[in-house]
């Protein structure tokens, strides 16, 4: 893409496509690790050269404007969920609520692997993209607000359901705990007179 002078049209028609064809890849439940690294290198280039082709053109229309930072947008989110934490796996129970009603019913399900600040579930129900939900660990009670972000069937009845997690920064206990730094200063031994 940067070997030589774009067209304008023509870069906004291909690269409209192929992101979409990568959003399509993560609607259909393709997970993030198997992205070639192909891929985020074309993602790194949209994102840079609209940023270029924006901010360099003296006559850009409205509507090419808008076109570039949507273009941008998509891009970026895209290239840094394929870049986030790694996942691993983990088989965590969980309770998994979708409504706000506190009373309702909650599905017991597990983990199949964690990431910082997500997760992928085994449920029994269809999730929607985008549906908010509350995931709560059965052995700490511990309580997170996510989001639905893919989901795939396995079989009837039988889901895989990615989610993030929107509100707890560490709800896996991944990230270690900071080590404190005694900042007092230390006493400097006391040396013998005459050295």
């Amino acid at each position: 893409m940067a070997e030589r002078p774009l067209c304008l049209e023509h870069f906004l028609l291909f690269s409209h496509c192929r992101v979409g064809t990568i959003q399509e890849m993560f609607t259909g439940g393709f997970d993030e690790r198997n992205f070639s690294p192909e891929i985020q290198t074309f993602l790194s280039q949209v994102i840079s050269q609209t940023a270029i082709l924006a901010t360099q053109r003296r006559l850009l229309a409205p509507s090419h404007r808008d076109d570039l930072i949507q273009l941008s947008t998509v891009a970026t989110k895209i290239y840094s969920r394929i870049n986030r934490a790694p996942r691993l796996a983990r088989r965590v129970c969980c309770l998994l609520s979708t409504g706000i009603v506190s009373s309702e019913v909650s599905e017991k399900c597990f983990t199949v692997n964690i990431s910082r600040r997500g997760a992928c579930v085994e449920v029994h129900q269809l999730l929607k993209v985008g549906q908010p939900i509350t995931l709560e660990k059965e052995d700490t009670k511990e309580c997170a607000r996510g989001t639905v972000v893919w989901t795939k069937q396995l079989a009837v009845g039988r889901f895989l359901t990615g989610l993030e997690i929107l509100d707890k920064e560490n709800f896996w206990g991944l990230i270690p705990p900071e080590k404190t730094v005694d900042a007092s200063p230390t006493p400097k031994p006391l040396l013998p007179a005459g050295l």
